[in-house]
C-alpha cells in the first residue's frame, strides 16, 4: 500500500516533467484567451413581489390553485422561468423590433434571446440577478431592461383580471355566511336569558370555559384543601401519640423537645412551656454553681436540687396530661375529616353537572366564534380587495438598472489564466505519476533485491558526509556500521579480503561510500587500505585531504615500490593508495600482471582492501578490476538507473569473473521514503541528538595534513611472516 510520502517522492523526482506540462497548458490557455471574441454584459437586480391579493382570494375558496403556488417555494422559481419563457421572449423581441434588426422571425429571435439571457435567483430571497451578454453593449442593455418590463406588464394584466373575478365571488360568499352566523347567535342568546351565565359571554372567543354566576370549582378546591390538611394533621398526631405512649419521663421530655411539640400551641399548653423553661433555667443555674466552686453538699446546691426535682415531677405530670389531650384532639379531627369528605363528594356532583352544561355552552360559543371570525375575515377581505383595486400595486421592484458596458465581460483573462494554471498543475501531476508508472528504475529496497537477485547489504541516507571529517559519532556513521556488519557476516563465505566497489554510472556516490566504509572498518580495528583504482577521474585522495603525486599508476609502471605509494591517514588503521598520475592506457595497467602482484601483496598486509573503480558501463577498467578482487560491492542510487542497465552491469561483472557480494543503496531519502524507515530507524534517533557528534576542531584537519607531509610512510608488514604487529 502506497503512503503519502511515496507520492511526494514521485513529484520530487519528476518535477521537470510536471513543470513542462504546466507551462504548455498555461501558455496554451493564455493564447486561446487572447484570440477569443470579446462579449459585453449588462446586469440588473430586481425583486419579484409575491401576489398577496391572490393569497387572500385563495383563502376564501375562490382560486386555490394560485394560492398553493404562492405559498410554496416553487412559486418564485416558477416566476423566474416565466420571465424567460417563449411567450415573454416573443413579446420582448416584438417590443424591441429584433426580428427586423436580426433579419429573422419572432420565434427564432426568441431562441436567440434565450441564449443571451441568464436568470440567477438569490438563495432564500425574492431577488433575482438578470444578465444579458452579447457582442453589442447597447443591445444588451436594452434587452436586460426589456426582460423585466415585459414580465411586469403581462403579470399585472393577468392578476388584475383574477382580482376582479375574486371580488365578485367573495361578495356572494359573504352574503351566504351571514345567515349561518345569525342562527348560531340565537343559540347563545337562549343561554344568556337563563341568567346563569355572565352578560359578557359575547366577548369570549370560545377558547376557555364560559363564566357563570356560581363558583363550584373554588368551593370544591377549598374543601379538598381542608380535607388534605386534616388528613395530614391526623397522620402526624397518630404518629406522635404512638411514640408518646411508649415513652416515660426523661425520654418523653426529650421526644417532645426534639420534634417541636413544645412549641406547637395546638398540642402543648402554656403551663407545659413555662415548666419546661423553668426546668432548663434550673439546669443552667446548677451548672453555673458547679463551675463557680459550689460543692454538691452546699446548702444552696441542695435547695436548688430540691426545687429542680419538684419542677421535673410537675413537668413530667403535665406531659402525660398533654399526651392524653392529644388523643382527645385526634378523635375530634377524625370527626371533622368525615364531615369534610361528605361535603367534597356533594361538591363534586354539583361540579360534574355544571361541567356538562358548560361544555354545551362552550361548544356553541366556539361555533359562533369560528363563524364570526370567518364572516369578519370575508368582510375584511372584501373591503381590502375593493381598496386594493384603487391603490397602486407593483409586482416587481428594480434595485439596480442595467448600464451600457464599456469593457468586455468575457473572456475573463484572470480567471482563464487561473484555471489554466490549476489544470496545468493537475495534468503535470498526472503526467508525473504516469511517467513514474512506466519508469523501470530501481526505487525501493525490495525492487533491488527482487530485480537483481542480490541482497542489499546497506542503506545509506541522503547527503551523507565524509566520516573522516565528521567524526565517529556522526549520525551517518551508523548506516555504514550496518553495512560493515553485513559484509563481515559474508566475508568468510567469499574468503574475501579485497573488495571492488563499483557502480553502473557516474554520480551514484561510489567513492564517498568507499571512503566511509573504509573509515568504519578502521574504527573497528581492521587494518584498512583504500586504493584509488579510478585512473581516469581520481578523487579518493581529495576526500582524504591527502596531497601527493605518487600513487597506483607509479607502482603499476614499476617506478615506485609499494611502501612508497601507500600513505597512512589521520585515522588509525586507515591507509590510502592514491591513483597517481593519469596514465595513457588505464585499462592496460589495471589488467597488467603487476596489478595482480599488488592485490596479492596488499591482501597479506591488510585485513580489508577497498578498490575504487570507474563506472562499469562507462569503461572496461571496472570489469578488469572485479575479475581480480575477491568480492564486488555494487553501489546504486534509487530512481536513477533503469533495471535493464543494472542487469547489464550485473552481467558484465559476472562475465568478467567477479563475485558480487551484494548491493549498497546510496543517497536514499529515508525521511521522505517511508519504505526505508523501518530499515533505518536509527537515523531519526541519532539525528535528534546531534549534540553527540564529535566536533572536528579547526586544527584537526590541518594537523592531519601536516603530519602526512612530514611522517614517513609506514606500510604494514606481511601478516603471515610476523607476529601480527602491523607497525
Amino acid at each position: 500500500m502506497l503512503h503519502a510520502q511515496d507520492y511526494l517522492q514521485v513529484l520530487r523526482s519528476r518535477w521537470k516533467e510536471t513543470l513542462l506540462v504546466f507551462l504548455l497548458v498555461f501558455v496554451s490557455c493564455a493564447v486561446i484567451t487572447k484570440m477569443m471574441t470579446p462579449r459585453y454584459s449588462s446586469y440588473m437586480t430586481a425583486e419579484i413581489k409575491p401576489p398577496r391579493e391572490i393569497i387572500n382570494v385563495a383563502n376564501s375558496g375562490v382560486n386555490p390553485i394560485n394560492a398553493v403556488m404562492s405559498e410554496t417555494g416553487s412559486y418564485m422559481q416558477t416566476q423566474f422561468e416565466i420571465m424567460v419563457s417563449q411567450q415573454n421572449l416573443i413579446a420582448l423581441a416584438n417590443k424591441l423590433d429584433l426580428p427586423n434588426e436580426w433579419k429573422t422571425d419572432e420565434v427564432s429571435a426568441a431562441g436567440m434571446l434565450s441564449g443571451m439571457i441568464r436568470i440567477m435567483p438569490r438563495k432564500n430571497t425574492n431577488l433575482v440577478d438578470i444578465s444579458v451578454t452579447g457582442s453589442d453593449p447597447r443591445v444588451a442593455q436594452q434587452i436586460c431592461q426589456g426582460v423585466v418590463d415585459v414580465y411586469k406588464e403581462i403579470r399585472e394584466e393577468k392578476e388584475n383580471a383574477v382580482i376582479n373575478e375574486a371580488i365578485n365571488k367573495r361578495y356572494e360568499v359573504l352574503r351566504s355566511r351571514q345567515d349561518e352566523l345569525e342562527r348560531k347567535a340565537d343559540v347563545l342568546r337562549q343561554y344568556i336569558r337563563s341568567g346563569r351565565y355572565v352578560t359578557h359571554l359575547w366577548d369570549s372567543n370560545g377558547s376557555s370555559a364560559p363564566q357563570t354566576t356560581d363558583n363550584e370549582e373554588s368551593i370544591l378546591a377549598s374543601l379538598n384543601s381542608q380535607r388534605l390538611a386534616t388528613e395530614s394533621e391526623i397522620a402526624k398526631m397518630t404518629v406522635h401519640i404512638g411514640k408518646l405512649q411508649a415513652l416515660k419521663d426523661e425520654d418523653l421530655l426529650s421526644y417532645v423537645t426534639r420534634t417541636g411539640l413544645l412549641t406547637a400551641e395546638s398540642y402543648c399548653s402554656a403551663k407545659v412551656r413555662s415548666l419546661n423553661e423553668q426546668f432548663n433555667k434550673e439546669e443552667d443555674e446548677k451548672d453555673k454553681m458547679l463551675l463557680s466552686g459550689y460543692g454538691e453538699r452546699h446548702p444552696s446546691m441542695l435547695r436548688l436540687e430540691e426545687q429542680h426535682k419538684n419542677t421535673r415531677e410537675q413537668l413530667y405530670a403535665e406531659l402525660i396530661g398533654m399526651r392524653d389531650a392529644m388523643a382527645d384532639q385526634l378523635d375530634v379531627k377524625k370527626s371533622e375529616l368525615r364531615d369534610l369528605t361528605e361535603r367534597c363528594d356533594a361538591a363534586k356532583d354539583r361540579l360534574r353537572d355544571k361541567t356538562l352544561e358548560d361544555q354545551k355552552v362552550k361548544s356553541a360559543l366556539q361555533e359562533y366564534s369560528a363563524e364570526k371570525a370567518r364572516f369578519d375575515k370575508l368582510e375584511n377581505d372584501y373591503i381590502a380587495d375593493k381598496m386594493r383595486m384603487l391603490a397602486p400595486r407593483t409586482c416587481l421592484e428594480i434595485y439596480s438598472r442595467p448600464g451600457v458596458a464599456s469593457v468586455p465581460s468575457s473572456p475573463n483573462y484572470r480567471l482563464n489564466l487561473i484555471v489554466g494554471a490549476v489544470v496545468g498543475i493537475v495534468l503535470g501531476i498526472i503526467v508525473a505519476f504516469v511517467f513514474d508508472y512506466f519508469d523501470t528504475s530501481i526505487k525501493t529496497l525490495e525492487d533491488a533485491e527482487r530485480g537483481l537477485g542480490l541482497p542489499v547489504l546497506g542503506v545509506i541516507p541522503q547527503d551523507a558526509g565524509l566520516l573522516i571529517l565528521q567524526g565517529n559519532s556522526s549520525p551517518d556513521a551508523e548506516a555504514y556500521r550496518i553495512l560493515r556488519t553485513n559484509i563481515e557476516l559474508k566475508k568468510s563465505l567469499y574468503k574475501a579480503t579485497t573488495f571492488a566497489v563499483v557502480s553502473s554510472n557516474a554520480g551514484e556516490g561510489k567513492t564517498t561510500t568507499l571512503s566511509n566504509l573504509a573509515y568504519v572498518f578502521a574504527q573497528a580495528g581492521y587494518s584498512t587500505l583504500m586504493v584509488d583504482a579510478d585512473l581516469r577521474r581520481p578523487r579518493l585522495a581529495r576526500y582524504a585531504e591527502l596531497k601527493s603525486d605518487l600513487g597506483l599508476s607509479n607502482y603499476l609502471a614499476g617506478a615506485k615500490e609499494l611502501k612508497e605509494v601507500i600513505f597512512q591517514t589521520s585515522v588509525p588503521n586507515l591507509y590510502l593508495m592514491p591513483s597517481g598520475p593519469v596514465p595513457a592506457d588505464p585499462s592496460g595497467m589495471i589488467g597488467s600482471f603487476r596489478m595482480e602482484q599488488l592485490i596479492t601483496e596488499v591482501s597479506k598486509r591488510f585485513d580489508v582492501v577497498l578498490f575504487d573503480s570507474p563506472p562499469v558501463l562507462g569503461v572496461s577498467d571496472a570489469s578488469l578490476l572485479v575479475s581480480k578482487a575477491d568480492a564486488t560491492l555494487l553501489v546504486l542510487q534509487p530512481r536513477k538507473m533503469p533495471l535493464k542497465a543494472l542487469l547489464r552491469t550485473k552481467s558484465l561483472i559476472q562475465n568478467a569473473g567477479g563475485q558480487l557480494m551484494g548491493l549498497i543503496m546510496n543517497n536514499v531519502d529515508i525521511t521522505g521514503d517511508t519504505q526505508y524507515q523501518y530499515y533505518t530507524t536509527y537515523y531519526s534517533y541519532y539525528t535528534n541528538d546531534r549534540s553527540r557528534k564529535e566536533p572536528v576542531t579547526p586544527g584537526m584537519a590541518a594537523a592531519s595534513r601536516s603530519a602526512e607531509k612530514t611522517k614517513e610512510h609506514h606500510v604494514p608488514e606481511d601478516k603471515g611472516t610476523d607476529d601480527g604487529d602491523m607497525y
